[in-house]
């Protein structure tokens, strides 16, 4: 049976809901507060600049940087610290001749205003990958970012990547990423395939990442997964963080280095040793789906990090020997993002876009009909 709730955690707004905006919030760091208006790049002297977003701390004394890091979701903590460290971040209550730094204590009530320097022109070359749009309109776009493709560059990689394509196939796309993460509100690993969003301006960008932090944008993939089932459906409310052992696992922790974590599943298929879920993380943590699976002993299929094998073959699910020249039916994780639910960041409406099953999950559904039903 799945594990059960944790007392520690609080409990989740009910699916696809607003939260209350008068209800006391339940982070005690967290920031309050609306982008206010402002037009152009700020100069580096702030002086008469009204700042991109104005926020008000609600809650006990914490650090300024991680303050910052939750109430801005889909900047890294890099990034919030260096906007300290370079005076983009103000604190009006304190001294003017007093310097910030990322371990500036903010305490409750206190205002603080955010700055967003100049948007550097990207350096990146765009290239001609070929990526299936869903949908676009001025302030986003939506793609099915299919398995094998890395998301942004990286010191050892700086072509061949989704925001290589992004720069090739859209016009615009949202600075607050940075150079090397245009119009990138969140994430899928490399070899999970699916719907993806993309931010085409830094409201569109600030809202979806709100909504995301709020928990009003739903998500729900398409495993397939290994092993027998005890369960038709369950939830998984364990929190995960960094593997002791391994800098690329993430793992199960409750020794307090870890974040809230909670995945709900429903089994659509069962098979002779695999089975078809649809599965929803309500928290976005690194790996969360593959971490969570795996430790109620039903790993995602050919998941190399986390599961039992590197690749599934014809003949594995006949439970023969394999033949010479046998082409595998998948080599990556059978984890697709099918499905995502949004406000859209300037009508409000609520917009629904799905991605099919690539080839490879759709070819081993099939041969799982046909030899292990």
């Amino acid at each position: 049976m799945p594990p059960s709730h944790p007392p520690s955690f609080p409990p989740l707004p009910p699916r696809g809901r607003h939260p209350d905006p008068q209800a006391p919030s339940r982070n005690p760091g967290r920031l309050e507060g609306a982008a206010a208006a402002g037009g152009e790049e700020p100069p580096r002297s702030l002086e008469n600049q009204a700042p991109v977003l104005e926020l008000v701390h609600r809650g006990h004394k914490i650090r300024l940087d991680v303050c910052l890091c939750q109430s801005l979701p889909g900047r890294s903590r890099s990034f919030i610290q260096k906007l300290i460290d370079e005076g983009w971040v103000k604190i009006p209550e304190l001294p003017v001749n007093r310097d910030l730094k990322a371990s500036t204590l903010v305490t409750e009530g206190m205002k603080i205003q955010v700055f967003f320097p100049p948007v550097k022109k990207s350096t990146l070359a765009p290239e001609d990958i070929p990526i299936r749009i869903l949908y676009e309109d001025s302030d986003l776009a939506v793609v099915d970012k299919p398995a094998g493709l890395v998301m942004h560059p990286s010191a050892h990689k700086l072509q061949g990547t989704l925001v290589n394509s992004l720069l090739y196939h859209l016009k615009d796309l949202s600075g607050i990423g940075g150079e090397e993460r245009p119009g990138i509100v969140h994430r899928l690993d490399r070899d999970t395939s699916g719907v993806l969003l993309i931010a085409k301006n830094d409201l569109a960008h600030q809202s979806l990442s709100t909504q995301f932090k709020e928990r009003i944008i739903q998500k729900t993939y398409l495993a397939v997964l290994r092993g027998e089932w005890t369960a038709k459906e369950g939830m998984i409310h364990l929190p995960i963080g960094r593997c002791y052992y391994n800098r690329k696992r993430m793992m199960v922790r409750t020794d307090g280095n870890a974040r809230e974590a909670l995945t709900t599943y429903t089994i659509l298929e069962t098979f002779d040793g695999y089975a078809l879920a649809e599965i929803r993380p309500h928290t976005g943590r690194t790996h969360q789906i593959r971490v969570h699976m795996a430790k109620i002993r039903m790993p995602v299929a050919c998941d190399r990090l986390y599961g039992r094998e590197k690749a599934i073959g014809l003949s594995d699910l006949q439970k023969r020997p394999p033949q010479p020249g046998e082409a595998p039916l998948i080599q990556r994780q059978a984890l697709h993002a099918h499905r995502i639910e949004i406000n859209h960041p300037s009508s409000g409406q609520r917009l629904e876009f799905t991605a099919d099953l690539p080839a490879d999950m759709a070819s081993l559904l099939e041969a799982l009909r046909k030899y292990r039903s």
